[in-house]
């Protein structure tokens, strides 16, 4: 409903198809294959490119402001190449976004390397974009993540990087959100400019007023306690109805000690080193109350606003998780799961990436097993050299393994790297298979039950293989 009162009160936020969107671009970084190879990112065949992109779009009232987003591509190719748009968890410093080389922009240099046009959108009041950040704002996610997917399509006709047509989302935590937001609109406005693929949203909240909103009102510890004053100061600012001044919503300190620190100057630490264990106390009880006591409090209407899961997918869809994430409850993918089968959407599956693993022991395993249902629904590039197509291709067996896992080739392929990966993306332990030896069994028996991946790098065929640890 208040999507719908919002819609009414702001300007259409749809830009015409002719509409230009990309503003301006800048190169920031380029990696050789060697160079890729070196950090662990295997199986380039040509150099990659990270731009920086500025671009038109609207902002959380359906104004005119402009975003900012990396792009990664397949420098000199002549393939036709699919894009895949990846959408970044929590942020709080405007710094720490893909366009400025923050930590996730690593998940582009992955895409690209494997010829993907890796497409990675900051979103609104990050990096370039003015103004706060609408935190776990499904409609602003969406709408700055697609007029980044126009930028970045009118920069590859620039560059003239061909795509193909197929579009693939993903992202992780606040990305998992992102992603089916993004989804849910271009599915439902936009199916003459862009046709999903496949999606696959990974540890996301998409229950935020049910499941998530549970941290809410626990008085129970909570290991990222500033999500909570970040989700309400950013609907204060989006919702203004919703609230009155922080001192109405917040005990001192809090009330004068957080609204500085989400000016977009500072991380996630400097706000939980005074927030209390259990983020509800930060509360003013008749405030906390009334949220307990009213199932249409207007807050929970607003973030009844932003779940996902009350929709249907019409394209292959995996929403992967974790059940020891204690950020994000595993249970919001599981309601969506449900909820989304339940609307008639046979295409949507849920995948476990780990019993065990908490929010970020879960990202490594959760974005690979995503990246490999994309992978699975990809054309695939139509221009490989002949010596790339006669490469050997690997295997992995058994798998679950116990003791013991063999790792073998179909075909001479000369020396050849291998490195097994655990799931936090550290390398347990390495070696090499020389030339005219074709296999390899990997003693595993030290290794604890879980999700491991092995990564091999042939003179003319790279891959890489996940590897389940199982008694």
């Amino acid at each position: 409903m208040l999507r719908f009162l919002l819609s009414c009160i702001t300007v259409p936020c749809v830009f015409a198809l002719s509409a230009q969107f990309l503003v301006s671009d800048s190169l920031l970084i380029s990696f050789t294959p060697t160079e890729l190879a070196a950090q662990g990112i295997l199986g380039a065949d040509r150099t990659i490119e990270a731009h920086r992109l500025v671009y038109n779009t609207v902002d959380a009232f359906g104004q005119p402001t402009i975003a900012s987003g990396a792009v990664v591509v397949p420098v000199g190719s002549t393939c036709q190449h699919a894009m895949a748009t990846y959408h970044h968890g929590t942020i709080l410093n405007r710094q720490d976004v893909p366009s400025r080389l923050g930590g996730e922009i690593v998940v582009g240099y992955y895409l690209g390397a494997d010829d993907y046009v890796g497409v990675l959108p900051d979103y609104l009041g990050l990096g370039d974009s003015p103004g706060p950040h609408p935190y776990i704002h499904a409609q602003s996610e969406a709408t700055a993540s697609r007029d980044m997917m126009r930028a970045a399509r009118e920069f590859c006709a620039q560059r003239n990087v061909q795509l193909n047509g197929q579009v693939f989302l993903t992202g992780y935590s606040q990305g998992g959100h992102a992603c089916a937001a993004t989804h849910r609109l271009l599915q439902e406005e936009h199916t003459d400019e862009f046709t999903i693929t496949a999606s696959a949203p990974c540890s996301g909240p998409y229950d935020v007023s049910g499941v998530q909103a549970a941290v809410m009102v626990s008085p129970d510890p909570y290991p990222a306690p500033y999500y909570l004053p970040y989700v309400i100061l950013s609907y204060r600012y989006v919702y203004p109805w919703l609230f009155g001044e922080v001192n109405e919503i917040f005990e001192e300190p809090w009330a004068t000690e957080l609204p500085p620190l989400f000016q977009g100057n500072n991380g996630s630490g400097a706000v939980d080193a005074i927030m209390p264990a259990a983020p509800s106390e930060i509360l003013i009880d008749s405030v906390l109350q009334a949220f307990i006591d009213d199932p249409d409090h207007p807050f929970r209407q607003a973030l009844r606003d932003n779940d996902l899961y009350n929709w249907a997918p019409a394209c292959p869809t995996r929403i992967i998780y974790c059940e020891g994430d204690d950020h994000v409850f595993y249970q919001n993918s599981t309601v969506a799961i449900a909820a989304m089968q339940g609307n008639g959407a046979p295409s949507v599956s849920g995948q476990s990436a780990g019993t065990a693993l908490d929010h970020s022991g879960c990202a490594f395993p959760a974005l690979l097993f995503g990246k490999m249902f994309i992978d699975s629904h990809r054309t695939p590039c139509n221009s490989i050299g002949i010596a790339e197509n006669e490469g050997a291709h690997w295997s992995i067996a058994p798998n679950p393994a116990s003791e013991r896992v063999r790792i073998a080739r179909d075909k001479p392929d000369g020396v050849a790297q291998w490195r097994l990966r655990a799931a936090d993306g550290r390398i347990i332990v390495r070696g090499r298979l020389a030339v005219g030896t074709n296999e390899r069994w990997i003693d595993i028996a030290g290794l604890a039950n879980g999700l491991y991946a092995i990564e091999v790098e042939g003179e003319r065929q790279s891959a890489m293989m996940r590897l389940v640890v199982e008694r």
